[in-house]
This record gives structure tokens, C-alpha cells and sequence, in this order.
């Protein structure tokens, strides 16, 4: 990265291929509840730990070194349930989440993450909650076909996922969607 240059970046949890072929399925769902969705793409499905905004390659570089200095741990979680922010009846994003009981596998570690990269990047104005954005909604086409199938689909499993990679990820804006490029890896023990 040039001198002076700035990236958008954020941090996430990797997700195995295997465990992206049933969200991939379930998206397909999605849409053919005829609703205006922009489905992510099943290279960009992840759970974002931390989105730190635009930053400096000076400030990446300080991340790097604070992410390399933890010493987490790896998890395997079950991928379970589908719900939307800021809610099935209003959905402008549709998430799938984890088992409650392996959240808590997960959350103290994003934590972990996200006090380490205190004063970095922007500040985060809601609680930290572990989700994989599925889909971004458009407009309010459909609106009672999605939430339907949001609400049919609260508590349904889409297998385990083992979470072992961390990443610091670069976001490209483009007309077609964001292009995301890995920054840095940081394996989990």
C-alpha cells in the first residue's frame, strides 16, 4: 500500500466453505419471496467482528500489529437461526446468527478484538451483536413474503461452522457490490 494511502477495512470471522453451501441455498429462498434484496456474495458471507471505517495504512499497520498480540481461541458453532435488523417487520438486512449457547463461545472473543483496537477506526454505536448478513433490503417490495420467510426461518440450523481465521479485510465500493481483499490473517489455536 502506497504511503498516505487509506483503506476501508473491518475485521472478520471467516466462514469454512462447507457451511456457505446452506446459506447459499437459504438466499435463494430469499429471493423467491419476490422481495428487492441485493444478496451478498457467497465469497463475502462473514461475521464481521469490527468495521473500522476509512483508515490510514498507518493505523492498518497498528492493527496488524494489535490483532497479531492476541492469542485467541478458535471456535466450532452452529449457524442457527435468521432474523433482521432493526426488525422482521422492517428488515434492511437479513442475518443469520448462532445457537444462543455458542455465542458465548464467540462474543467474548470479538470483544477481546474489539477492545484491542480501541481508538482505531469508528466508533461503534450499538452492542456488539454476532450475525452473517445474508442480504441487503432495497425497497419495501414483498415486504410480507420476506418477513414471512424470516420468521419461518428463526430457529432453523444451517449446520457448523468451525471459526478459525480472523481477518483484517479491505472493502472496495464498486457499482456491482463491495470487493473485499484480506489485509492480514491471524489464525485461531
Amino acid at each position: 500500500m502506497a504511503e498516505g494511502m487509506s483503506l476501508r477495512a473491518f475485521v472478520a470471522l471467516e466462514v469454512p466453505a462447507h457451511a456457505l453451501d446452506l446459506l447459499t441455498s437459504f438466499q435463494r429462498e430469499l429471493s423467491a419471496s419476490g422481495a428487492d434484496i441485493k444478496l451478498v456474495e457467497r465469497g463475502n458471507l462473514h461475521f464481521t467482528v469490527k468495521f473500522l471505517g476509512e483508515i490510514s495504512d498507518s493505523e492498518a499497520h497498528e492493527v496488524d500489529t494489535r490483532l497479531r498480540g492476541l492469542s485467541l481461541k478458535s471456535a466450532v458453532v452452529g449457524l442457527r437461526g435468521v432474523g433482521a435488523f432493526p426488525t422482521p417487520s422492517r428488515p434492511r438486512v437479513v442475518w443469520v446468527g448462532v445457537s444462543k449457547e455458542q455465542e458465548e463461545l464467540v462474543v467474548p472473543m470479538a470483544q477481546r478484538v474489539i477492545d484491542s483496537l480501541e481508538g482505531i477506526g469508528e466508533r461503534e454505536g450499538r452492542p456488539f451483536q454476532l450475525h452473517l448478513t445474508l442480504a441487503r433490503v432495497r425497497s419495501g417490495r414483498n415486504a410480507r413474503e420476506l418477513q414471512e420467510v424470516i420468521l419461518q426461518n428463526a430457529g432453523r440450523s444451517f449446520g457448523t461452522a468451525e471459526l478459525n481465521s480472523l481477518k483484517l479485510k479491505s472493502s472496495t465500493l464498486t457499482p456491482d457490490g463491495p470487493v473485499y481483499r484480506d489485509v492480514g490473517e491471524y489464525p485461531l489455536a
